[in-house]
């Protein structure tokens, strides 16, 4: 068993129910679908939430719902109201055993559900993890974090794969923090909410579905390609929303609370202060530069005695 393992005649595939949010997603999104509804692992459900777009996205939606049965089509009120509130709308719609989700811009290996689901029934996880690549639009290359002759498979514990979050290699980092490039047993959504009004949800909610986890697999393998635009939200927000302080405060907390280790948290949480003091500061927003200040000064004193 294992990446190059195929479905044998009359097995039982459990569904994989695929969100899709999209907003204003244009020519990137029919690569998006194509790679999607080709993938070796047939018993899907594609939910795709137009989320007010007022490109040809709803037009390109309702062209894939007419071709394949699989797909079923949300769409929301023009203008959009944001990622976390596209992804909030298709949770209670979900039918399958296992969630995946999917960015309007990026695309799969033709194969990227079907190893994610061999490995996490495999190792009996409850999330299994793939590394990505990266795809510059401007520059028109790849960023390739893994060596593809080393594709191993390892198991975590939620304590364990907490510990991997703030390793720089292999881009373990952003692995840890999005929803893609993942399958998750659908259960674990069950009490979670994504925020809808920030601008950058995925730093607050993730790492809440790991902790209703038992077990979390991880293949050393780049199935996701995720396109890196100039116009990109992660590109054009302010540094305190991609690395959000409430965040991690809220993780420090429950994390304290729960007996895990959280001395790379205490260590995450001052580099994320002193980022946001400076941002702050750049714009003018004496407010909450000071807010940030105070904070750092209450820790240096306190870590000097």
């Amino acid at each position: 068993a294992g990446p190059d393992r195929k479905f044998s005649e009359g097995e039982i595939m459990e569904k994989v129910s695929v969100i899709v949010p999209i907003y204003n997603a244009g020519e990137y999104l029919r690569p998006c679908l194509e790679s999607i509804v080709n993938q070796t692992y047939l018993n899907l459900e594609i939910i795709l939430i137009n989320d007010g777009s007022t490109d040809t996205s709803a037009a390109i939606c309702e062209e894939y719902r007419q071709r394949d049965s699989r797909i079923r089509v949300i769409n929301r009120k023009l203008g959009g109201s944001g990622v976390g509130a596209a992804r909030n709308s298709a949770l209670p719609l979900v039918t399958g055993d296992f969630i995946l989700f999917v960015d309007n811009d990026d695309w799969l290996e033709l194969n990227h559900i079907e190893i994610l689901y061999q490995d996490l029934k495999e190792t009996g996880s409850d999330i299994a993890v793939t590394n990505f690549t990266e795809f510059f639009e401007e520059k028109q290359s790849f960023a390739f974090h893994v060596d593809l002759s080393d594709p191993y498979l390892e198991v975590y514990t939620p304590q364990e794969w907490f510990r991997k979050q703030y390793d720089g290699r292999l881009s373990f980092s952003q692995c840890f923090t999005v929803p893609w490039g993942k399958l998750y047993k659908a259960e674990l959504f069950q009490d979670i909410v994504y925020p809808e009004e920030e601008k950058v949800e995925d730093d607050l909610t993730t790492w809440k579905v790991y902790l209703m986890a038992d077990r979390i697999s991880y293949r050393n393998l780049g199935l996701y390609y995720h396109r890196k635009r100039s116009t990109s939200v992660t590109r054009v927000v302010e540094m305190e929303h991609v690395f959000p302080i409430k965040s991690i405060e809220e993780r420090v907390t429950i994390l304290s609370l729960i007996g895990f280790e959280i001395s790379n948290e205490l260590r995450a949480y001052k580099w994320r202060l002193q980022k946001h003091k400076e941002s702050y500061l750049s714009r003018g927003d004496v407010y909450n530069y000071k807010k940030c200040l105070q904070k750092i000064k209450i820790i240096e004193k306190w870590q000097a005695k």
